[in-house]
């Protein structure tokens, strides 16, 4: 499918607070569908350390909605 598999979720980063696990295949991000890295690099550049965003993900055939708050980069 297409998006953006994450291969790690590190412990304590917004993913992981927002319940993403690895393996997840990012989707959807901000309302804005996210095909590959690129789109997912050029919608995340948009925003900025605090803003919340919704994603959507595939986890075993499902599709899963979450809400992540975005912090600095580490």
């Amino acid at each position: 499918p297409n998006g953006v598999k994450f291969a790690d979720i590190r412990a304590g980063s917004p993913a992981d607070q927002a319940g993403l696990k690895p393996g997840d295949i990012l989707v959807e991000f901000d309302a804005k569908p996210v095909k590959g890295l690129q789109e997912y690099t050029y919608v995340l550049r948009g925003k900025k350390p605090g803003d919340v965003v919704d994603v959507k993900v595939l986890r075993g055939g499902e599709t899963l909605s979450f809400r992540v708050t975005l912090a600095a980069r580490r």
